[in-house]
């Protein structure tokens, strides 16, 4: 069926963007196996990032197109950002938070936001053509401390249609032993392995490298980065699949001698938990796989609890959407430029303000895709506004298919728990939309109940994506659910009548209409089971 007849929605004919994801979601899935992404993706490198002819004579029609951000007490947190961005002699990754924010002082900064960042030997990933997407070959690594002399994160960042968001690894400081523990690892450039082998030399070589989920985004680097760490044992999450074709985890560039797959026993049994992490303190549970073809692409996720320091690590399951553009996505802030316009004409703004807005927008494309924010255009008037853009130099031609809605901001605000909301944990929209609705009996709710009574120390979280750490407990765990699919069965009594669910962050009911059509084609085409009724 094309995408006319695939979305069901009232009002204007289909839009750009339905196509744009319709026609991004099979590279991404087919990316590894096909013989012509190597082509394709080095195409959209060059629209994505190559100088054009009219950026050149604009540079020289206006010098260098330098915009000084001055510091405000309304901004002074992004400005601070891009100052440790813009004006540190060494490389992203060696900034800390308390580096960044001692160059407060700074009263501005030279920001040429126009300007592609070119890839640094020390940042140049080279498989980037398994899974073609942005940022391509040039990977920027950002480590911080995220309990100090205790537990790390590595970011990277990774999107599509210039839509990024970070992806993040944990690193932790084992005590039983000499040795690290690394979750969902990134991308292993020079400039990333480089920081890891500086933690390796205070607290031992990496003794555990674990891949939490079967997405292709996580997947693709464990390889790699395995190969990197030769002494570490590899645990994988259950559910790994390949398409076209079902290929052992070794034809993808696994370790054989020292892979394993994690197992669970169920939800509420004893999980097999391999002997030194016992010793740690390090347990773990596993949702899924779940799926209508569990053989052939599934959804399963391994969350895993340290217990000595009250912390659970996540994938894509709960995210915490941060306020301000976290500093890896403001390293190179055109693509924020970019989504700061309120339309394919309007003019430039690279205010701190404006990256602000460019930020919230790009959390609400890549958690939503489509949200009542915007407007979207046909294809005509997309490419009718792109000729006559005036971002060109910044990437895709100026392309920018839709309007801003004036309300916009309460879209966002939706995700932070209201206006100048304090954030917390959110179910990923996608996920709560498109797989999780379909096993709340069997499979999430005992699953996300065992993890609460399980781990009811817990003092914060740390998601793969988007604002970490978290401070939440078992409670904000739990009522993350509760908001997005209702009470557990068999849970509801006085007191939940009484007081009900917490407030906090819960996405627009109208921000989920173009996911839930979603969900009832391919429910009606029979790729997916209907939602369960709880």
């Amino acid at each position: 069926m094309s995408p006319r007849g695939a979305i069901m929605r009232p009002g204007p004919s289909p839009r750009l963007l339905t196509a744009c994801v319709a026609l991004a979601a099979p590279l991404v899935a087919l990316a590894p196996l096909l013989p012509w992404q190597a082509a394709l993706s080095a195409f959209c490198t060059n629209l994505h990032s190559r100088p054009s002819a009219t950026n050149s004579a604009r540079k020289r029609r206006d010098g260098t197109l330098r915009h000084f951000i001055r510091d405000s007490s309304s901004s002074s947190s992004i400005t601070r950002l891009i100052q440790g961005v813009q004006t540190r002699r060494v490389h992203p990754a060696h900034a800390s938070s308390t580096a960044v924010a001692a160059r407060a002082d700074a009263t501005s900064v030279e920001v040429d936001w126009r300007s592609a960042k070119q890839t640094d030997p020390q940042h140049r990933w080279d498989f980037w053509q398994a899974l073609p997407i942005a940022p391509y070959d040039r990977r920027v690594t950002m480590r911080q401390e995220a309990i100090p002399g205790e537990m790390w994160t590595f970011e990277q960042k990774q999107g599509i249609l210039y839509i990024h968001v970070p992806i993040r690894m944990t690193v932790y400081r084992m005590t039983s032993r000499r040795g690290l523990f690394v979750y969902a690892p990134v991308a292993p450039t020079d400039e990333c392995i480089g920081l890891l082998r500086e933690l390796e030399e205070q607290y031992g070589e990496v003794a555990h490298i674990v891949l939490p989920t079967v997405a292709v985004e996580h997947k693709v680097f464990v390889g790699p980065f395995a190969r990197a760490c030769p002494k570490a044992e590899v645990w994988v999450c259950p559910g790994q699949f390949s398409v076209p074709l079902q290929l052992p985890l070794e034809f993808l560039g696994f370790p054989s001698g020292r892979l394993h797959i994690l197992e669970n026993s169920g939800v509420g049994g004893k999980v097999a938990l391999p002997e030194e992490w016992q010793r740690e303190g390090i347990d773990f549970r596993i949702l899924g796989p779940i799926g209508k073809d569990v053989a052939n692409g599934a959804f399963a996720e391994v969350v895993l609890y340290l217990r000595r320091l009250r912390t659970m690590l996540v994938t894509d399951l709960v995210v915490s959407v941060n306020a301000e553009p976290p500093p890896i996505i403001a390293e190179d802030p055109r693509t924020l430029v970019f989504h700061a316009r309120d339309g394919p004409l309007s003019d430039i703004d690279a205010t701190p303000q404006a990256l602000i807005r460019g930020w919230r927008r790009i959390a609400l494309f890549a958690l939503f895709f489509q949200s009542s924010a915007i407007e979207a255009q046909t294809v005509n008037e997309a490419f009718r506004d792109a000729l006559q853009s005036k971002a060109k130099d910044l990437g895709w031609g100026g392309l920018l298919p839709w309007n801003f809605r004036d309300q916009w901001e309460a879209s966002f605000d939706s995700l932070r728990g209201g206006r100048n909301g304090p954030g917390g944990l959110l179910v990923a929209p996608i996920l709560s939309e498109l797989i999780l609705n379909r096993f709340l009996r069997s499979d999430v709710w005992p699953f996300v109940e065992d993890v609460a009574s399980s781990w009811s120390d817990m003092e914060r979280v740390v998601p793969a994506h988007f604002e970490a750490p978290v401070r939440a407990g078992a409670n904000d765990w739990r009522d993350a659910f509760r908001r997005r699919f209702g009470e557990p069965p068999g849970s509801r009594g006085f007191l939940q009548d009484l007081f009900g669910v917490p407030p906090g962050p819960e996405p627009l009911v109208a921000d989920l209409e173009y996911l839930r059509n979603v969900s009832s084609f391919l429910t009606a085409a029979g790729v997916i089971d209907p939602p369960e009724k709880l």
